[in-house]
């Protein structure tokens, strides 16, 4: 079963009642705007049928039309349309115009008509006219050209607006669904972050009420999944503790057997050989044990002084800032390397960890078109790593709280941990390293800057 998101759910609930909705109000405006169309088009055929019946006159004991052929011809002109007329006397007979067009003779009062004359759709209208020798009738028609070129013109607009209006409407509503969304998006890309072993409670601030269960439920299942950890840790470590008193004790009576064989001359037999096996395997069952208790005390990095090496801080510096420059587009960040030569006797992962958390600061509390520059290089006795920004910075009275763990410094912006620079300062720590927070040499923002001692910098 295909699973849809709840935009795509939103969406499809509620682009066709919108549409639903806007052709329902678009069909009432047409017909509202329609009818005063029709009705001034038909004010006009009323007001040419009033102007024929004026003509009408009693003359001689008979009713006479006096119509010049001028004034017909005048009557007849149109751009658009034909026009039609006849004017049928008291008698029946009809006077002027037309004899083919018919129409309702009415003598209570103005009658409109729809008919076909001439192979062409009119539209007409039936004038009584009061005379002394009795009811004549006026008819006056014409052809329903512009009527028509107006409906569809008049259709077109509003099929026109009504696309426009559909397409803001959509955007109103896919942003609207956006925003909706974006906690739970927020929430999602939070969890996502998260290392298997970061248990934190999620924080609630400024999350929808909807929202609200999930958050306690996540924090709740972190309780229950750290308590299990927790217990599983002190398991381990105290498995570990157990272990390693008696494997001492064994690999001490082995190699103490080892050395006896051997000076029994048993040196190459099947008991050295043997002895040999045993005591290379107590060695890695020690490992083990010892494993297990580093494994269960792993709250902050491992720090292992044997697996150091010459880094190349510029190749770091330089792949650091390749993995980080998308995200400073993304926010219109100016960000560059400035990467001298230079080795530090290190852990490659750990220093790794040091410039990322300080491009990530400096990416987050830099604002949009911001500069950030990532430098090291040597120095007179060591070497430096620096992160210089054009940020927000940080006040002289918080630089040293800042590398306290979860410490927030006022102003600080959404979506921080407030670990990022308390683990530069334990790694730096880990190094005789120096860390130190000032003002850039112009402008606002915030220079943070590692100083390695000579006994790491500069080793080949």
């Amino acid at each position: 079963m295909k699973h849809r998101s709840i935009r795509t759910r939103l969406l499809l609930w509620l682009l066709p009642l919108l549409v639903l909705i806007l052709g329902a109000f678009s069909i009432f405006d047409y017909l509202r705007a329609i009818r005063p169309m029709e009705a001034a088009y038909d004010a006009a055929l009323e007001n040419t049928a009033f102007a024929v019946s004026a003509r009408l006159r009693a003359d001689q004991g008979m009713v006479r039309l006096d119509l010049s052929e001028q004034t017909v011809a005048l009557l007849r002109t149109d751009l658009i349309d034909r026009i039609f007329f006849r004017v049928i006397g008291p008698s029946g007979r009809t006077l002027a115009g037309d004899l083919e067009l018919k129409g309702p003779e009415s003598t209570s009062g103005i009658t409109f008509f729809d008919d076909v004359f001439q192979n062409q759709a009119v539209r007409g209208v039936s004038y009584p006219v009061a005379t002394p020798f009795g009811i004549g009738t006026v008819l006056v028609a014409e052809t329903t050209v512009k009527r028509v070129t107006a409906r569809r013109a008049m259709i077109t607009n509003r099929i026109a607006q009504d696309i426009v209006f559909v397409f803001f409407a959509v955007l109103v509503v896919w942003f609207a669904v956006r925003g909706v969304l974006r906690p739970l998006e927020q929430l999602a890309a939070h969890v996502s972050a998260r290392s298997p072993s970061d248990l934190r409670a999620l924080p609630e601030n400024g999350s929808p009420r909807e929202v609200l269960p999930l958050i306690d439920s996540l924090n709740r299942l972190f309780v229950r999944i750290g308590s299990t950890q927790d217990g599983q840790r002190r398991f381990i470590e105290n498995a570990a503790h157990q272990l390693r008193t008696p494997l001492a004790g064994l690999q001490g009576q082995v190699e103490l057997a080892i050395k006896e064989a051997r000076r029994l001359g048993e040196t190459g037999s099947a008991l050295d050989e043997r002895l040999t096996r045993i005591e290379q395997a107590t060695r890695r069952v020690t490992h083990l044990a010892n494993q297990l208790l580093t494994l269960s005390r792993s709250d902050r990095p491992t720090h292992d002084s044997v697996a150091r090496r010459a880094v190349q801080l510029a190749d770091l510096v330089n792949d650091v800032v390749a993995i980080q420059i998308d995200r400073a587009i993304e926010r219109e960040q100016d960000l560059g390397a400035e990467a001298e030569p230079v080795a530090v006797l290190a852990i490659e992962w750990e220093l790794r960890e040091v410039i990322s958390n300080l491009v990530d600061n400096a990416i987050r509390y830099t604002p949009r078109g911001g500069r950030i520059t990532v430098r090291c290089g040597p120095l007179e006795r060591g070497a430096f790593i620096e992160v210089e920004d054009s940020g927000v910075g940080i006040a002289p009275e918080e630089r040293d709280r800042v590398f306290e763990r979860f410490y927030r410094a006022a102003g600080a912006v959404p979506g921080g941990s407030g670990l990022g620079l308390s683990i530069v300062h334990e790694i730096a720590s880990l190094y005789e390293a120096r860390v130190q927070i000032s003002d850039p040499p112009r402008g606002q923002g915030a220079v943070v800057r590692i100083v390695f001692p000579l006994a790491y910098g500069q080793q080949a």
